[in-house]
């Protein structure tokens, strides 16, 4: 396991970064949090909960919560919103049987990113003005590395909404 030591996690984000990041920039530094001890550890701890629904929904809702503490951040709040709802549906909808399109490991990472993402403890403190930075880069790496199944899952909640809407009500 890759440890960052603190010369790294400062040369991870700056002050700067929050005006000037691009999704390449964000998916880079996603890659290099995927890779440290912490997210390993969570992403252990994902396998062993996707068994476990009624914890998995907790977590889905703390990552929903959560979202509301970057409202004042508007350069990555769409970003950040479509992320996590996005991933928070998928790994709901594969928990509860309903979607099967996504593979464990995915599925997997996926909701260890949500961990993360809810996780008081990582490499940089949301307290800090940067602090959602780490958060909001493991989540573009992760949507963007299984951007082929997250589209396939939207695909698929669409269709799933117009056979709802299309089919006749039965009596």
């Amino acid at each position: 396991m890759k440890k960052i030591n603190k010369k790294e996690k400062e040369k991870l984000f700056t002050e700067a970064d929050i005006d000037n990041l691009s999704q390449k920039e964000l998916n880079k530094k996603g890659l290099k949090i995927s890779e440290t001890w912490l997210y390993k550890i969570f992403l252990r701890s994902s396998y062993k909960l996707l068994g476990k629904p009624i914890a998995v929904f907790r977590i889905l809702k703390k990552s929903l919560a959560q979202l509301q503490r970057y409202e004042s951040v508007r350069e990555f709040s769409s970003d950040l919103k479509e992320y996590v709802s996005t991933l928070t549906r998928m790994v709901q909808a594969y928990v509860k049987g309903d979607y099967k399109g996504i593979s464990k490991t995915n599925a997997a990472l996926s909701l260890a990113a949500l961990i993360y993402f809810v996780s008081p403890f990582d490499l940089i403190p949301d307290f800090l003005v940067i602090g959602f930075l780490d958060d909001l880069a493991l989540l573009t790496w992760v949507y963007n590395n299984y951007r082929g199944e997250i589209e396939a899952f939207k695909d698929w909640e669409d269709d799933k909404k117009t056979r709802v809407e299309l089919m006749p009500p039965t009596e």
